[in-house]
């Protein structure tokens, strides 16, 4: 009998892993760009950039020289939406867990019209009383202290409020020192220094928040169109991300990027400079 030769399977070899594998380069998947994958990524973004807008934090370009010289023309301020509460993003429902204070500075929906924003500061609070005598704010019959600062006025010299000469003053409001300016022509402030006309203190309604602008002979503020709802705050304007302005320039004219390119001029100083200890 004759013996048929079968050949031996051949044995298997067990693949060994190798730690090194896991930062080798695959080779990528080729997707055509107007794929659906890409469409919901850029979806996914966008949606995730309006929700942090929305929710989180926003920037804001500051056009005029209401709250100067606190926040000066040209300045991009941050706003923190997280300050007071969350408001769940596309929608108007908040969860509150901090108060709004004396002194800050917010970012609202002016109440006249909703669809523009409006940066002051809040001088009154629900309850609160108040009235100007002489240039001098009074919170529920008690002056705020307000010291002449001419040694200061260094800070003057980038505003964009130059119309009339200005007076710097440190105010105290709650223990929060701040600067306020004021026309130095007695005759050319706001409202004769005195509001209301009536001289009887204006009581700040419920859910409402009172607010002026540090330069108090240019901000038009509650003085002239009463309370802001507190339901309108979008958040605490806490820092300036920069700075950049062009003085040649109107803040509320047609702008013109390469135009104004040339004369505009940065105060790298303010950048990324926190709005509660900038000149302190």
């Amino acid at each position: 009998m004759t013996l048929e030769s079968h050949p031996e399977p051949a044995l298997k070899t067990e693949h060994k892993f190798n730690f090194f594998d896991l930062f080798k380069k695959k080779p990528a998947k080729q997707v055509p760009f107007w794929s659906v994958e890409n469409f919901r990524s850029l979806a996914i973004l966008i949606v995730s950039v309006l929700a942090l807008r929305w929710s989180i934090a926003s920037p804001y370009e500051v056009p005029t020289a209401s709250m100067e010289p606190t926040i000066k023309v040209g300045d991009r301020i941050l706003a923190n939406k997280l300050a007071y509460g969350f408001r769940v993003p596309f929608t108007d429902i908040i969860f509150r867990w901090a108060e709004i204070k004396h002194g800050d500075i917010i970012v609202f929906r002016y109440p006249v019209n909703p669809e523009i924003d409006y940066v002051k500061r809040v001088v009154a609070l629900p309850g609160d009383q108040i009235q100007t005598i002489d240039d001098f704010l009074y919170i529920n019959n008690v002056p705020l202290e307000k010291l002449a600062t001419p040694e200061k006025s260094a800070l003057l010299t980038d505003i964009f409020d130059k119309n009339q000469p200005k007076n710097l003053f440190e105010e105290t409001l709650e223990g929060k020192k701040h600067w306020v300016i004021q026309n130095a022509d007695k005759f050319q402030r706001a409202l004769g220094g005195t509001w209301p006309p009536d001289g009887v203190p204006y009581r700040v309604p419920e859910n409402s928040l009172f607010v002026m602008g540090d330069n108090r002979d240019n901000s038009s503020d509650s003085r002239v169109w009463k309370t802001v709802p507190i339901s309108y705050v979008h958040g605490r304007a806490d820092m300036i991300l920069w700075s950049a302005w062009n003085p040649s320039k109107s803040p509320m004219g047609d702008s013109n990027f390469f135009r104004d390119l040339a004369g505009t001029k940065f105060r790298f100083y303010r950048f990324l400079s926190r709005l509660d200890t900038l000149t302190y």
